[in-house]
């Protein structure tokens, strides 16, 4: 005798309690790597003392010559940010046995609050740093920071990724500018940009170990540089060339406020008595030398 036709009809589906979240970078991976100051109010000015150099002396008992120097300025300036959910007061009996998400959106914020960070470190080193006395002259980053990605070290340059020889460049630009050696440095890349750097680097190459154990997660320090795999969706991508700007920076060069994350959970009876939960924060980065930020350019043509 044949089964009954209808009994799959009736078959139950069972639903996972909880939530999980989806594939995204979940921690900040620069905050380290650069300065943080509290901001007391709605900016902050750095005063800035420029490098000066001896006189010879020619004259014996000569009348003193004094002598000025560039006092420069940077300005930093946070900015507020929020994110929001809202749950209908119903919605918690109308789940059933599915939990109300609360403490997913809390995490689900954190994870937004850590890529906020790392995009207002790339910000502070790529735009404008606000300088003067009154913080209103807008400095770029020079070309002259910047490593083309044509660049070759030998012979007619055309695109490419990631190199050894772009990173020596970054390194060579921040040695010529007699940047410290206490001071930490970093390189901001893509999982794109260090497939590109394997692959560029021979076998018998002297570096592909290191940069095999490198792309492997085994090590995380090049040429002086310690390396920070970003975000596609974080550092800049120009979608008509493919072109990728990855930075090198020495940590002093960079500087943020943060004033950390905060949670605000709050029934809302102009809302129907609806369920908010609302994180906030203030952020704000700046360049605090040209001299000290490097911009790399990579071609991530596929």
């Amino acid at each position: 005798m044949p089964a009954m036709k209808d009994i799959p009809s009736h078959f139950t589906t069972e639903y996972a309690t909880n939530w999980e979240h989806l594939a995204q970078m979940k921690l900040t991976k620069m905050r380290e790597c650069v300065t943080v100051d509290s901001v007391e109010g709605k900016e902050k000015k750095y005063n800035q003392f420029d490098s000066t150099e001896m006189d010879t002396v020619t004259v014996r008992a000569g009348d003193t010559r004094i002598s000025d120097t560039n006092m420069p300025a940077r300005w930093l300036r946070p900015y507020p940010l929020d994110k929001a959910y809202l749950f209908d007061e119903w919605d918690e009996k109308f789940l059933g046995v599915v939990v109300l998400p609360q403490s997913e959106s809390v995490q689900s914020h954190a994870y937004a609050y850590n890529r906020a960070v790392d995009r207002t470190i790339v910000k502070a080193a790529l735009n404008v740093a606000y300088t003067g006395e009154i913080g209103v002259d807008a400095t770029p980053l020079p070309p002259s920071q910047s490593v083309a990605v044509n660049f070759q070290e030998t012979g007619t340059g055309t695109n490419s990724g990631l190199t050894i020889g772009k990173i020596r460049q970054a390194k060579y630009l921040l040695d010529a500018a007699d940047i410290d050696d206490e001071d930490p440095r970093f390189m901001a890349i893509t999982a794109k940009s260090l497939q590109d750097l394997l692959r560029t680097t021979e076998v018998t190459s002297h570096d592909y170990n290191t940069v095999k154990a490198l792309t492997d997660g085994k090590v995380d320090q090049f040429l002086g540089f310690t390396f920070r795999r970003i975000s596609n969706k974080i550092l800049p991508w120009d979608s008509v060339t493919d072109i990728r700007t990855c930075i090198a920076w020495a940590k002093s060069g960079i500087k943020i406020t943060d004033s950390g994350r905060n949670v605000h959970i709050d029934v809302r009876p102009d809302k129907s008595h609806s369920l908010q939960i609302r994180t906030v924060a203030a952020l704000g980065g700046t360049r605090m030398e040209e001299v000290k930020v490097v911009a790399i350019y990579a071609d991530e043509s596929p």
